[in-house]
């Protein structure tokens, strides 16, 4: 089921994995890359689930002021709302690769099992595990 698409991102429920699926397609910054994480959680807190899977290959570099925001507006709300499985698909530019290893070097030491992959299979796989 499509809940959410945009140029930048689509945001589908997977029912045979009960998961989010978040399918970056280009670059999303400021208001726009906000709006992007914060439908997906309003569907984890719809469908009631835990488990997310963001596909992040595509996505473009993030700011400093979007990491900032990640870690200390959004990743709050996401843990309140019962996410504690986060797979994500690794971006493939190096700069953005980096982005994202800071914004979840941040959330290490919560409640949150998080694992990084290649392919949005395995990661399927994993969640379910």
């Amino acid at each position: 089921m499509t809940y959410f698409d945009q140029p930048f991102l689509a945001i589908h429920w997977d029912n045979a994995n009960k998961c989010v699926v978040m399918e970056w397609k280009s670059f999303a910054s400021g208001q726009t890359f906000r709006t992007g994480l914060n439908k997906g959680l309003e569907l984890i807190k719809k469908k009631r689930s835990y488990r997310w899977l963001a596909d992040m290959r595509h996505m473009g570099v993030l700011s400093l002021a979007d990491q900032k925001w990640s870690n200390e507006d959004w990743f709050p709300r996401a843990l309140n709302g019962g996410i504690t499985r986060m797979a994500l698909i690794i971006p493939k530019s190096s700069l953005a690769k980096m982005g994202v290893k800071n914004v979840m070097n941040k959330v290490a030491g919560t409640d949150l099992e998080t694992a990084y992959f290649d392919d949005v299979k395995k990661a399927k796989s994993w969640l379910r595990s």
